[in-house]
């Protein structure tokens, strides 16, 4: 009968150990995608899709200025790419655009066009589609969701630059703004500003302010699971 010294076990129990996943193991369902539009740009976005026997709300999420450029992996730096990068589950589709322009703003007009061309491929309960921004992610997402105020049921902008005077072209769409007031390049009053101006023309928006908090505001704001909560009860009625 062989027998096995101590230091053998111990080094295959250490080599099984190594080939056996982990907890910390975790499998990326991000998708990276191209979707060419009729003008003949192309444009690339990560989406996620859990599976369900029924269709899902839809998520569309605009990254900051720091992730834009021509890699894709980088909009995976923050908010819910980020988390679902890291093996966290949505109860929803989410798709992230790449803003290509590494200095520029959001083109409005050209997410326009992909969101009508990526949309007629997907199976979505389109009563529950939410919008959401992060910095410079956040002007654009004022600034389509003007333009598209029947496209959306929920608008979640964090730390933007708001266009306060056209406010009123948001009407009624339910409104989340989330603010660090010791954010230096886009002061807090902004939002503060595109809240008052909101509630002047009718809207009920909701005003959320960090004290301590500078930029980031999103990595607390979407591993808090009231936000998911709070956009699931947002539906757009009439569609």
């Amino acid at each position: 009968m062989t027998r096995f010294k101590l230091s053998h076990v111990s080094l295959l129990i250490a080599l099984l150990w190594s080939l056996s996943p982990t907890p910390t193991d975790a499998e990326d369902k991000n998708q990276a995608r191209q979707i060419p539009l009729e003008t003949g740009e192309v444009v690339d976005y990560l989406i996620y899709t859990p599976e369900s026997a029924t269709p899902l709300p839809l998520l569309l999420f605009l990254h900051g200025g720091g992730e834009s450029g021509d890699e894709i992996e980088k909009v995976k730096t923050h908010g819910p790419p980020k988390q679902i990068a890291a093996g966290e589950d949505y109860p929803m589709i989410v798709i992230s655009p790449l803003n290509p322009d590494q200095k520029g703003f959001w083109d409005e007009d050209r997410l326009s066009r992909f969101i009508e061309a990526v949309t007629k491929k997907l199976d979505f309960d389109r009563e529950r589609f939410y919008f959401s921004g992060m910095s410079r992610g956040a002007n654009g997402a004022y600034r389509l969701a003007m333009e598209n105020p029947e496209r959306f049921a929920a608008l979640l902008v964090m730390c933007g630059a708001a266009p306060a005077p056209y406010a009123g072209w948001l009407g009624n769409i339910p409104i989340w703004i989330i603010h660090g007031e010791k954010y230096p390049v886009i002061p807090v009053a902004e939002s503060v500003r595109m809240e008052e101006a909101l509630a002047k023309g009718g809207n009920d928006p909701h005003l959320t302010i960090h004290p301590e908090a500078g930029h980031d505001v999103w990595t607390q704001t979407f591993e808090d699971p009231k936000t998911i909560e709070w956009l699931l009860t947002q539906r757009k009625s009439g569609l």
